[in-house]
């Protein structure tokens, strides 16, 4: 039950039909697992706290660099060589103390994802790296938990909802089949450039799916990938499928 401070915390969202008590209540008992605090992180991380999310799991071996501060607006200045994960979590504590942080060590590798992944209903994808972005989309898979994926770099974003328990449901591999290139030469946010505000408009979305999935309401991004041109300022759906030959989420490579 919703106690009276959360009432006044959460009004704006209970007077929403499609959230109301029940729907909060949903929100304060969920765990969700954001991999990655850094630019498309900070949104998501601020968002689901301040949406009430019950238990938010933090993961990310990176520490504070000054050069992130133009995106990453939960770290500051002054947390500059901390552990990103600290940072997100001192941050969360100051914007609402009643939620649920958990903070895990060092990156997220395959030695580690299936225990973290199977503590979690939900998994927020918030990295930048090919490797551990197939690994998320792998394991969320193997454990049938659902996955909300976010891809930011320059003024270009993506996002997409990937639900396992769904028969018809295409998995990251069925959008973006994995090749033999090499992705460590993939260019990287430190070579392209990133504006601050991409981020915020692909980890809004990805919040925004997380809660609509949570609380269960609207229709999610499931077999459709959200694409976010910053230069005309405009918004294309792509609809995507289930690759019946996909070596990840169908019967021959599960």
């Amino acid at each position: 039950m919703l106690n009276d401070e959360d009432i006044e915390r959460y009004a704006r969202q209970l007077v929403m039909a499609e959230i109301g008590e029940e729907g909060q209540e949903k929100l304060l008992a969920a765990r969700v697992l954001v991999i990655g605090a850094g630019g498309l992180g900070a949104s998501v991380i601020s968002a689901l706290a301040g949406a009430g999310i019950g238990r938010l799991g933090l993961i990310d071996g990176d520490t504070v660099d000054i050069s992130n501060l133009n995106r990453q607006f939960i770290h500051t200045t002054d947390r500059r060589d901390q552990l990103k994960t600290a940072s997100a979590a001192h941050f969360v504590a100051g914007l609402n103390p009643e939620i649920g942080v958990c903070v895990h060590e060092g990156q997220f590798n395959a030695q580690n994802a299936e225990q973290l992944v199977s503590e979690y209903d939900l998994v927020m994808d918030c990295t930048d790296s090919p490797t551990s972005r197939y690994l998320i989309n792998e394991i969320c898979v193997t454990h049938r938990k659902p996955l909300i994926f976010g891809g930011a770099v320059r003024t270009d974003g993506q996002a997409t909802v990937i639900l396992p328990d769904v028969p018809d449901s295409a998995c990251l591999h069925c959008i973006f089949p994995r090749s033999e290139v090499d992705y460590d030469q993939a260019p990287s946010c430190a070579q392209t450039g990133i504006l601050g505000t991409t981020t915020m408009m692909v980890g809004a979305i990805q919040a925004q799916e997380a809660v609509k999935y949570i609380a269960g309401f609207g229709d999610l991004l499931t077999n459709r990938l959200w694409i976010y041109d910053g230069m005309s300022s405009e918004v294309m759906i792509v609809d995507t499928k289930k690759d019946a030959a996909c070596p990840v989420c169908t019967g021959a490579g599960r």
